[in-house]
């Protein structure tokens, strides 16, 4: 499963436990590896710095849509000029359109910048739009999930019953390799 940047320390601890305990006791651990994506490895927040509730920049995924929109809206950009070239490598705005962009339509709207004409409002939004697009169908799950408490519940304990399944095997095969099996 992919993880941010900020999350690869905590693969890193889990892959020193798990190494150390398989040189004790055998191949017991499976090795764990990060996966990031470096298009994704940080998500830039509506202040430019990484996404963080603790910065208090981010875009909830089941905010009301016009308060995503409103935050988008609102984001700092410089003073370039509308009619003046951008570098879309330094704006924050740009950077959140190529989360939800196709390709094809980010090297648009990148050949845009750099020519210049087009100001920030405009990619404002559009990426207001992506961004409704891609969570409104999350949204619409939810809202259908809430009306549903015992559907959700009972979806809820199925999988803790097969999660413990498969961790029960790990730490019986953990228990016996440390003798501490019964």
């Amino acid at each position: 499963m992919p993880v941010g940047a900020d999350q690869k320390q905590h693969i890193e601890v889990t892959r020193d436990i798990a190494l150390k305990f398989n040189s004790i006791y055998g191949e017991t651990l499976t090795i764990p590896k990060d996966y990031i994506l470096e298009s994704v490895a940080v998500v830039p927040g509506l202040d430019g710095r990484k996404m963080s509730k603790s910065y208090g920049n981010t875009i909830e995924i089941f905010e009301p849509e016009i308060s995503v929109k409103n935050k988008i809206m609102k984001m700092v950009t410089d003073s370039t000029p509308v009619e003046d070239p951008k570098d879309p490598d330094t704006c924050n705005i740009f950077a959140l359109l190529k989360l939800a962009a196709t390709q094809d339509e980010t090297k648009e709207w990148e050949e845009k910048y750099r020519k210049g004409g087009t100001g920030y409002g405009t990619i404002k939004k559009r990426v207001v739009e992506l961004m409704q697009q891609y969570f409104r169908p999350y949204r619409e799950k939810r809202a259908q999930l809430e009306k549903d408490r015992d559907g959700v519940l009972q979806v809820l304990a199925d999988g803790g019953k097969r999660a413990r399944a498969v961790a029960r095997k790990t730490m019986d095969a953990v228990r016996q390799v440390t003798g501490l099996g019964f």
